[in-house]
């Protein structure tokens, strides 16, 4: 009988561990997108009215182009569609915008301050938070201290 319970214990453990899927995002070009990863993850909450994220915006790129982080871009203002994509454009933004905001999911509140870029560990963890406008050079430093922590 002991074993029984055992083995049935082990199979719900495996059960739950199999529909423990990570949660996924969609981004502009319908693509799915995981918070976690085997990169960091850089994810910039910007605005199109917002000077500051215009500025930071070729940063981004840039960074992005590197290919040793994941960039993703949030509308602070949750444009849908078409508007959305028309903003994205407008800001001439090159890495992956995702159609909706993630920060319940990281179970953090709405940035208060704009341009505002999260930054994520691999395991999907919220390890820093930046606001006001970022460099490359800038978030690459704090990529270097996150890792050596």
């Amino acid at each position: 009988m002991k074993k029984i319970k055992m083995q049935g214990f082990f199979l719900v453990a495996l059960l739950l561990a199999a529909c423990s899927k990570p949660v996924t995002f969609t981004d502009l070009d319908g693509n799915r997108v995981a918070l976690t990863g085997d990169r960091w993850l850089v994810l910039n909450f910007w605005a199109e009215w917002c000077e500051p994220c215009r500025e930071e915006v070729p940063e981004l790129n840039a960074l992005a182009d590197t290919g040793q982080v994941r960039v993703l871009g949030v509308d602070f203002d949750n444009g849908q569609g078409k508007a959305l994509e028309t903003k994205a454009r407008a800001l001439d933004i090159h890495f992956p915008v995702l159609r909706e905001s993630p920060l319940a999911v990281l179970q953090v509140p709405p940035p208060q301050v704009l341009p505002a870029t999260f930054i994520i560990s691999p395991k999907g963890t919220v390890a820093a938070k930046l606001f006001g406008p970022q460099t490359r050079q800038s978030i690459e430093a704090k990529l270097a201290q996150l890792r050596q922590q």
